[in-house]
This record gives C-alpha cells, structure tokens and sequence, in this order.
C-alpha cells in the first residue's frame, strides 16, 4: 500500500510540474516573436509577468532569465 501510494504521488507531481514548464515556454516564445518583431516593450511586459511568476513559484532558473533579459530590454 506505501508503494502505491508513493507511486501515485509521482505521477500527481510530474504533471503539475510539466504544467508549469509549458507556460513559461508560451511565455518565453511570446517575448521571442515580440523580440523578432522589435518591441522590446511589448517583451519586457511579458518578462515581467515571467519574473513575478518565477518568484511565486521559486523557480531560480527562470527568474534569472528573466533577470537578464530585463536588463537587455532596458538598453533597448
């Protein structure tokens, strides 16, 4: 029964994890296309949204990307 349970768990935690990667990836494709288009605003607004989302969740990797592209947008 412990094992079951165990098992059922992970399943329940990949998903909501694989979840959370697909919208920062929508997210990240937007800022690309807005980046390609050349507007840089309209990609700061949504690395924002990014950062704001990566510091709820506590996710380190996509915070600091979005740190760096905060401040590539700014010398634009």
């Amino acid at each position: 029964m412990k094992s079951f349970l165990t098992i059922v768990m992970i399943i329940l935690f990949a998903n909501t994890t694989n979840a959370q990667s697909k919208n920062y990836n929508n997210l990240w494709k937007a800022v690309s296309e807005f980046e390609a288009k050349g507007l840089p605003k309209s990609a700061l607004e949504v690395v924002t949204q990014i950062s704001e989302k990566a510091k709820k969740d506590h996710n380190s990797p996509h915070n600091i990307k979005s740190l760096l592209y905060k401040s590539k947008f700014a010398l634009m």
